[in-house]
């Protein structure tokens, strides 16, 4: 069986998506970092960290753990907004210009363990703070990191994305492909 070491709804769709017959159990771990760890390397630590709480208890499982960050233009790691000031600050910065994101995703059967990452970069048309007043009036950005999603209304700010459009929904379906298909494990509906 497969298991989905997240509750990201987000994750699951994309695993529905794909015809994955899976289950759900969220990994609880600390999901702290030390800020002056590369991006890459924070998200495979973590996504490593919610396989591995999983497969202690399912060892007999293929196990997928996956993490997310986003990184903004001027170099932090954007985290789930306070409030609707913390998050208009954090669009205003996208305002004509970029973020990073990056997810890490972490395979685990009982034969072996698989480790990597996907960097997706977006890039931003401009937009006016009328428009974000109206995005945040709409509370789509309330517990996203990036203070937003690219299916929803902010996505219409994007003007060009570099990478894996699903690696910022929050799971990078390409590698996630591959690990699977290197694993004994997969199975469909």
């Amino acid at each position: 069986m497969i298991i989905l070491a997240s509750g990201s709804p987000q994750r699951k769709a994309i695993l529905k998506k794909l015809d994955i017959k899976y289950r759900a159990i969220a990994a609880d771990i600390d999901e702290h970092h030390s800020g002056h760890v590369r991006p890459h390397a924070i998200v495979k630590s973590i996504a490593l960290r919610k396989a591995k709480a999983i497969a202690e208890h399912h060892p007999n499982d293929c196990i997928i753990g996956c993490d997310t960050i986003v990184i903004l233009s001027n170099g932090e790691i954007s985290v789930k907004p306070k409030d609707r000031d913390d998050a208009k600050k954090t669009i205003k910065l996208y305002q004509n210009s970029h973020c990073d994101v990056y997810s890490g995703l972490a395979v685990i059967t009982s034969k072996k363990t698989m480790l990597g990452y996907e960097k997706t970069r977006l890039n931003f048309s401009n937009f006016t703070n009328a428009q974000i007043e109206e995005y945040l009036d709409s509370g789509e950005w309330k517990n996203r990191s990036g203070s937003m999603t690219i299916e929803g209304k902010g996505g219409g700010w994007v003007k060009k994305v570099d990478g894996c459009y699903w690696n910022v929904v929050g799971l990078p379906i390409d590698l996630l492909k591959k690990f699977l298909i290197h694993s004994s494990k997969f199975s469909k509906k």
